[in-house]
């Protein structure tokens, strides 16, 4: 994989050669099938409803059979009633699904390569700033000519380079080791520095 490294100025400075085969075919299903994974989990599972046995209201039939007018009832827990049970509502549920570590790891490295195919992925030498102020950030980064939506992958990232980017709602700021398949395709630029993707490119090798 050989890949262009510049720096904060958009200039080319290096190459960046690591042994790494990107002639492989994408595989978008085993990249569909990572992304679902990571939804399932997000979901809490906890919507819960009370059917009629679980109601708490006494069981004895609330008016007599005939003579009232009112159709025949025999229970306050009776769905058809205000506050009784609720027929086939929800109730807890696991949504997470199993996907092997193996796929987990293909499914990253197919990402990175498609977005090195769609060229939205730029490697930097380093990415520091000394000052915590939005207008700082933006102003830094604005010579990369990113998309309005960045994922920035930075291992050397400091605290500023936090506060700096934290009020931008469509940019979000990470380490190699917490990257993912979802954000990847989240974000439609991927800045990245070059020692982050070192470790990175070790995780799926």
């Amino acid at each position: 994989m050989n890949l262009n490294i510049v720096n904060i100025k958009n200039k080319e400075v290096e190459k960046f050669d690591y042994n790494f085969d990107d002639s492989i075919e994408i595989n978008r299903k085993v990249i569909s099938q990572v992304v679902k994974w990571q939804l399932s989990k997000r979901r809490s599972g906890t919507a819960s409803t009370k059917n009629r046995a679980m109601v708490n209201a006494s069981n004895k039939k609330p008016f007599k059979q005939k003579g009232t007018g009112n159709a025949r009832a025999g229970s306050r827990t009776s769905p058809i009633w205000r506050g009784g049970g609720v027929i086939f509502g929800p109730t807890p549920k696991d949504w997470a699904i199993n996907v092997p570590k193996k796929i987990k790891k293909l499914a990253l490295m197919h990402t990175i390569l498609y977005k090195v195919e769609q060229k939205s992925l730029i490697v930097i030498d380093e990415l520091n700033i000394e000052s915590r102020k939005t207008k700082d950030f933006i102003t830094l980064i604005k010579p990369l000519n990113l998309s309005n939506k960045v994922l920035i992958i930075s291992d050397d990232s400091n605290d500023n380079m936090h506060l700096a980017s934290r009020n931008l709602a469509n940019v979000k700021v990470i380490k190699s080791v917490g990257v993912n398949v979802y954000d990847l395709l989240n974000y439609k630029s991927i800045l990245i520095d070059k020692k982050a993707l070192s470790s990175l490119l070790e995780r799926v090798k």
